[in-house]
């Protein structure tokens, strides 16, 4: 996986080159009220083999001067099994994290930056079983208290660092990473079976997190 990442960064670069050697301007990169918009591009696909644009995390900043931008990323993540038409299984995780970011003067193409952002998480999950019904997670055994992909609500602050490289006229390949705590809460899940009582599984005591966070794929951006 991170092989075909450095593959597919090297490809967008040569691109890059390839523009600069056609086009160099002083206004390539954003000035003071500009926007941007930016999609994720992922290496999924048959083992991994193909380049696909994901949509699943959707950013779009306002550049209040050439060096400083305010910032907003939205995740969207949905999944549905269907398990032998028996088990029908969903799950959505939404994400929105504001932030602000400073660049730095690095070329006329390269914008490297630093940053934080605030995150604000939460993930939905239901089952309907020939049992009856788990709502907030995902049950192991259909019948059992036994539970996976349980529902939590998550909040974070990072510190990110990253860089942007304008291949062509306002238009730009990016790649992040960030580091920071994350405080993550389950939420308590119903189990409703078809026969006999309900029964309700608490959530429990919230924990924090710390480490680092790696965007593995590239993020390709239109400013405005």
């Amino acid at each position: 996986m991170l092989k075909k990442f450095f593959i597919a960064g090297a490809f967008f670069l040569t691109l890059g080159v390839a523009a600069s050697a056609q086009e160099v301007s002083s206004d390539i990169k954003p000035a003071a009220g500009d926007l941007t918009a930016e999609v994720q591009l992922s290496l999924t696909g048959t083992n991994n083999s193909t380049i696909n644009l994901g949509l699943n995390q959707l950013r779009g900043r306002y550049f209040l001067s050439p060096t400083t931008a305010v910032r907003a990323s939205f995740t969207l993540q949905t999944e549905n099994e269907d398990l032998n038409d028996d088990f029908n299984r969903t799950s959505t995780f939404i994400s929105l994290a504001p932030g602000i970011e400073k660049h730095f003067a690095g070329t006329d193409r390269l914008s490297p930056y630093v940053g934080g952002e605030i995150s604000i998480s939460k993930l939905f999950a239901n089952e309907e079983n020939p049992y009856g019904e788990v709502e907030g997670a995902w049950s192991s055994g259909g019948n059992s208290n036994s539970i996976s992909n349980r529902n939590y609500f998550a909040l974070g602050l990072r510190a990110v660092a990253g860089a942007d490289f304008y291949f062509a006229k306002h238009v730009y390949l990016g790649v992040e990473f960030g580091l920071g705590f994350q405080y993550e809460k389950e939420g308590d899940v119903k189990i409703k079976p078809n026969s006999g009582p309900n029964t309700t599984i608490d959530g429990e005591r919230g924990t924090f997190r710390f480490g680092p966070n790696v965007n593995s794929g590239l993020r390709l951006g239109f400013v405005f």
